[in-house]
């Protein structure tokens, strides 16, 4: 399959692996046909380079563009040596233009991956790793061949650790599921140092809702508002959002631990960085994603 890099918000979401095995029930992958066996992308790594260059959006070093890597398709599936290798060289091609830089996993990291990832942090904040964690006690029916959680967090600790900085994406919040782990959140949180955390809002189409409705015991809640919002890389696909008045509830609690929570990560990338987010959200910010940081107003 072949898949060029999406832009939106000033963010280049870029995916060398497509597809993913997780088969987590909230996916927005599957309904666009990529399949849960990965494979390479066909848009190679000099075409997304040139791509990049000549996008009259991309702006290059630490103030420039942020790049995201893995948008449709997880960077680094354990099971696969040969394509935790594919991402590494991109990334290690990609950290040469100084942008900052994301990448996630649902994955546990190896420790060869673990140390290509802090080999390509040439400064500090360059790279932003992240994984995410919907819930802890159901992530088996959820996310159900992603790794455990804990492992996930594990290597958060590990990258964070050798200078890395990390971040943690509780994307998407599962309003009756999430919610009802605050404590064990914190507990986890704290015991892994997670410093810095995205709680985001769930996005559905009526694939993704037929999917969560499956789960036994199902103590979800859908409360869909008739708008939609675009996911930042789908290219302006939008999606309908769930409206759950509990995220606000679940972040202040973080807050309140010590732990600092956002609504973007492209805010995480300029907290970290203390530059301006290239997204502009404390300028126009319909969809309030901004925490007023103070990082943006120092502009």
């Amino acid at each position: 399959m072949l898949r060029k890099p999406d832009y939106e918000n000033g963010r280049f979401f870029i995916s060398p692996i497509l597809g993913c095995n997780a088969r987590c029930s909230f996916c927005y992958i599957y309904s666009k046909g990529y399949k849960t066996k990965v494979s390479r992308n066909e848009f190679g790594l000099e075409e997304t380079i040139i791509f990049l260059h000549s996008h009259e959006k991309f702006k290059t070093g630490v103030n420039g563009s942020i790049i995201s890597i893995g948008a449709w398709g997880d960077p680094f599936p354990r099971y696969s040596k040969n394509s935790c290798s594919h991402t590494l060289q991109w990334l290690s091609e990609l950290a040469k233009l100084k942008n900052p830089i994301q990448i996630m996993s649902r994955y546990e990291l190896s420790d060869d991956v673990v140390e290509g990832i802090v080999k390509c942090n040439s400064y500090a904040g360059q790279i932003l790793y992240s994984t995410s964690v919907s819930t802890l006690s159901r992530s088996r029916e959820i996310e159900p061949y992603a790794d455990k959680p804990e492992l996930r967090l594990k290597s958060i600790k590990k990258l964070r650790d050798n200078g890395v900085s990390t971040n943690v994406m509780v994307k998407p919040f599962l309003s009756g599921i999430t919610d009802l782990e605050i404590n064990s959140f914190i507990k986890v949180f704290n015991k892994f140092g997670v410093e810095h955390c995205v709680v985001g809002d769930l996005f559905v189409d009526e694939i993704i809702k037929a999917q969560l409705f499956k789960l036994p015991d199902a103590s979800l809640e859908i409360e869909i508002s008739g708008d939609k919002q675009v996911l930042d890389c789908t290219s302006g696909e939008s999606y309908e959002i769930n409206i759950s008045r509990k995220m606000l509830e679940f972040s202040s609690l973080l807050e309140k631990s010590g732990i600092k929570a956002f609504k973007k990560s492209s805010c995480v990338n300029s907290y970290i960085l203390n530059i301006p987010n290239p997204a502009d959200y404390i300028n126009e910010d319909p969809h309030g994603y901004c925490i007023k940081c103070g990082v943006c107003e120092k502009k």
